[in-house]
């Protein structure tokens, strides 16, 4: 029997994907001369009060045949035929991202939307089910997405990953220069030529999460020169200098006023560079840099928002000057098949089971979703099988954990503990709870998806 080529594969997917929808609607997958109708249906529907001109470019930008990793085959969407207009669309971006040092591939929807008189008659869901399936012919472990809350949960996604979530400084207490001093650190827009030394700044940064998103040169390249001005995805990044004109550390400032607020996403300095000395300098410019885009933007802006996560050093270096922590939201994640994900992150399971008291285990562990479940099976420290599992009842099994909520422990969202104390529903028998443990300890996740 003949194997088709990845790219064949995909051809077939998006060719039998689409589909009749009833009532005059066709779902399809976007061709380049979409590109226009998609933005202006996009800026009006995600422009709150106005056209978000930053989201029709953002469109514009993901329907490029150039652009690196979506382009019109990746966006899908439903057109009334009766008026030849677009009532809903959906795209999906692949990217990878890592689990304690592993790479795996990830599929994330985005820019949903549905024209107000076309809602709840099951468009985003027929979307999903195309991109659901695009998505694994193209080999992703997971897919993620961020949105409005409780939502994506209908789709097969739980909230399993922190999203923002970090301090805000409010403008009037950023402190002012004294008179007389000069400023010791001062920011200028980052180029290309800084890359060799923004990308060990940016490794780092997430060599300290479970879960990052890595960037390859393609991808800082595409960040820096690619989008247009207008793109969500066209940040100022900045480069910190000292006095003498040493670059110390960058910063990644985010267009978008939400609330009166200036998101930071991106803060980073050289080992050796104090961030207690460096940030009242840094407020100063970011101050002035969120004073001129809501001038630009005809908004107002009261705080600097650091979305640097629950953790990062700058909190700790300097707590006098962030006066409000705002609570994360979350990403959702959605794993169609778990025990394919866990044989694809073995190694770092068997790697965590080395470090703890259970180092050696020899045993099996089976795992009750209710709706379903898998089973590991241990020898001397070592996965020997990890596969699907049907649990005979809701007793059945070693753990228990409600539909899709296994997901918050696998991503270190949340501990073992903290999801039985939750959910009485979740329960684990003494062996159960101690192995569990040692696998999935709760940790922290900063991550900057692909957009």
């Amino acid at each position: 029997m003949q194997t088709l080529s990845c790219k064949a594969q995909l051809t077939w997917v998006e060719d039998h994907l689409s589909r009749d929808l009833g009532d005059g609607l066709v779902l399809r997958f976007a061709t380049p001369a979409d590109a226009e109708p998609l933005a202006q249906f996009n800026g009006h529907l995600h422009g709150r009060d106005r056209f978000n001109e930053f989201v029709a470019a953002y469109t514009r930008d993901i329907m490029s045949e150039a652009h690196p990793t979506c382009g019109p085959s990746n966006v899908a969407l439903v057109k009334d035929t009766q008026t030849d207009q677009i009532v809903s669309t959906m795209c999906l971006i692949p990217q990878t991202w890592t689990y304690a040092g592993i790479p795996f591939e990830v599929g994330r929807p985005e820019v949903v939307g549905t024209a107000p008189a076309f809602r709840r008659r099951g468009l985003v869901s027929a979307q999903f089910d195309v991109l659901h399936a695009k998505s694994a012919a193209m080999g992703h472990h997971v897919q993620c997405i961020t949105g409005i809350p409780w939502y994506y949960r209908q789709f097969g996604y739980e909230y399993a990953l922190d999203l923002d979530g970090g301090r805000m400084a409010y403008l009037v207490n950023v402190p002012a220069l004294k008179e007389g001093e000069s400023e010791p650190y001062r920011l200028r827009p980052m180029t290309l030529d800084d890359l060799p030394f923004v990308k060990p700044l940016y490794d780092h940064e997430c060599s300290r999460w479970l879960v990052a998103c890595p960037r390859p040169d393609w991808l800082w390249q595409c960040l820096l020169a690619w989008y247009s001005r207008d793109s969500l995805e066209a940040r100022p990044y900045q480069i910190i200098e000292n006095a003498d004109g040493r670059p110390v550390g960058y910063v990644a400032p985010d267009r978008d006023l939400m609330w009166n607020a200036y998101g930071i996403i991106e803060l980073a300095v050289i080992e050796g560079q104090s961030l207690r000395a460096a940030m009242p300098s840094v407020m100063r410019a970011l101050k002035t840099m969120a004073e001129a885009e809501a001038a630009a933007q005809d908004k107002s802006v009261s705080t600097l928002y650091f979305k640097l996560g629950r953790e990062h050093p700058v909190f700790d270096a300097a707590p006098d000057l962030f006066q409000k922590t705002p609570l994360p939201y979350g990403w959702y994640i959605r794993v169609a098949d778990v025990p394919a994900f866990l044989r694809h992150i073995a190694p770092a399971l068997e790697a965590r089971l080395a470090r703890s008291p259970l180092a050696g285990h020899t045993g099996e562990i089976k795992i009750n979703e209710y709706t379903r479940g898998f089973r590991l099976d241990w020898e001397q420290g070592k996965i020997v099988t990890i596969e699907p599992w049907t649990p005979a009842d809701n007793q059945d099994g070693h753990a228990a954990f409600p539909p899709l909520v296994f997901l918050r422990l696998l991503f270190g969202h949340r501990s073992l503990a903290e999801l039985r104390a939750f959910y009485p529903d979740c329960w684990a028998e003494d062996e159960a709870d101690a192995l569990l443990n040692a696998l999935f300890p709760r940790a922290n996740s900063q991550v900057i998806g692909v957009g």
